[in-house]
């Protein structure tokens, strides 16, 4: 075989098989849920692309290139997609230099959400011994790992803060702050200024804060034991949170069930009443089945709330923000199935996954222990896996979806599959939308 002969082997390309298309009025957009690109081909290049697709040779290069670029086409000599990604989730679950740590410095709470998973637990928060016990596991964490992160769970954590000021400065004693990023999930009751004040000066830079509707619905839902309000407490916190602290990302979870839906416009009037709707980020979660919670029909399936997400897209768009995208890639699916990812409560038992937490039988070991042994349910999340479902396996949207949450698979012994394959096309179209505005407004 000659040099050329060669080389014209080694390039030949085929069709990403993680390509989604979407056919607009003047050609096709083309999503590659693997690289995340988005390609507009008109007429002229979309019929040069399914020559490609008949195993016809692609003659023209600044098409090519442009495929390439966005992950559209590879070379047939790369190998098998799905082995390839399969490689990349081993890897990043088992290796590296990074660790992830969710710790809930205490299970109390100053809310008594009716739904809450935690509800039954006990509800304790770290003593000094599992405290002092911390910072050695956190000092002995310096000669394995560069990276280090942290999340702040509970519980209500800020209700804890001492612990976390204890606990952060003892990682800036082991880690260059540079490699350290943190953040919290909280109810958003207790973030005073002062609070605020300290988060900046720890660098907790990223929480995430719950709405579980319009005023009465999420005071009923997320209330305090005297049904005093919290929903404007928490906006009102927020708004001067982020006055003391403007660097803080806020990201808020919008609980939706089928009772509550048609009410976010009227959430979203508050938040602009508060200046928050250009601050923040808010998005919709569909409400779960923890503690049965799902009756009557009230909470969506997967094509249910698909079409919900767009519908709220398109009305961040109405409202001038531009919250529309795809998904990331989710190579690693989560932290629970991943060996540098651990969690852990106020008594210092360690577990995997974040909805165990509390739950005795689901840890997989103590702090106080000199080592975590391999266990039964350590084992059960680090062998998890998804190569034996074959749906998956043929799934364009394998990347972003890698087989759904570990944890609804481990429990309920079946798969809930990522909205996006559902919603895909019309998030694209909208993507391509956008960009056609702005051209138009920078012509």
């Amino acid at each position: 075989m000659s040099c050329d002969e060669n080389n014209a082997h080694i390039e030949k390309m085929k069709l990403s098989m993680f390509n989604v298309i979407e056919r607009v009025e003047d050609g096709i957009l083309i999503y590659n849920t693997n690289s995340g690109g988005i390609l507009k081909l008109n007429k002229k290049y979309e019929e040069k692309y399914n020559a490609l697709a008949r195993n016809e040779e692609m003659d023209d290069k600044e098409l090519k290139d442009a495929l390439i670029e966005g992950g559209m086409i590879i070379e047939e000599t790369k190998g098998n997609e799905v082995e390839k990604l399969l490689l990349e989730n081993k890897i990043v679950r088992f290796s590296g230099n990074s660790i992830g740590l969710t710790i809930a410095p205490t299970m109390a709470c100053n809310f008594r959400c009716p739904y809450c998973y935690e509800k039954g637990k006990e509800y304790v928060t770290m003593n000094k011994d599992t405290i002092e016990k911390i910072k050695e596991y956190i000092r002995n964490l310096k000669e394995r790992y560069k990276l280090i992160d942290i999340v702040w769970y509970g519980g209500e954590p800020l209700l804890a803060f001492d612990i976390i000021k204890e606990l952060m400065e003892e990682v800036y004693k082991n880690f260059e702050r540079k490699n350290v990023s943190a953040s919290a999930i909280t109810n958003g009751y207790l973030l005073s200024k002062d609070i605020v004040l300290e988060m900046k000066k720890l660098n907790i830079n990223d929480i995430q804060v719950t709405i579980d509707g319009p005023p009465e619905i999420h005071n009923e839902r997320r209330r305090l034991p005297s049904g005093a309000d919290t929903f404007f407490v928490i906006l009102n916190n927020l708004k001067e949170a982020l006055e003391a602290y403007p660097e803080l990302k806020v990201a808020v979870r919008i609980n939706v069930d089928k009772t509550n839906i048609n009410r976010i416009d009227e959430i979203e009037g508050h938040l602009k009443e508060f200046g928050l709707l250009n601050k923040i980020s808010p998005y919709i979660s569909p409400v779960t089945n923890n503690n049965e919670n799902c009756v009557d029909g009230h909470c969506f399936n997967v094509q249910e709330f698909a079409l919900e997400e767009i519908n709220f897209m398109k009305k961040n768009l109405d409202n001038g923000m531009s919250l529309i995208n795809v998904p990331d890639k989710k190579v690693g699916m989560c932290s629970a199935v991943s060996y540098n990812s651990w969690v852990i409560d106020a008594k210092g038992d360690f577990y995997k996954c974040w909805e165990g937490i509390g739950e005795f039988s689901e840890n997989v070991g103590n702090i106080f222990q000199e080592r975590l042994d391999i266990n039964k349910n350590l084992l059960k999340w680090l062998s998890y896996s998804i190569e034996d479902d074959e749906e998956c396996m043929k799934c364009p949207y394998l990347p972003v979806c890698m087989g759904g949450c570990p944890n609804y698979r481990v429990s309920n012994k079946k798969k809930n599959c990522h909205p996006i394959k559902e919603n895909a096309n019309q998030i694209v179209r909208l993507i391509y939308g956008m960009s056609r505005q702005k051209a138009e407004n920078n012509a």
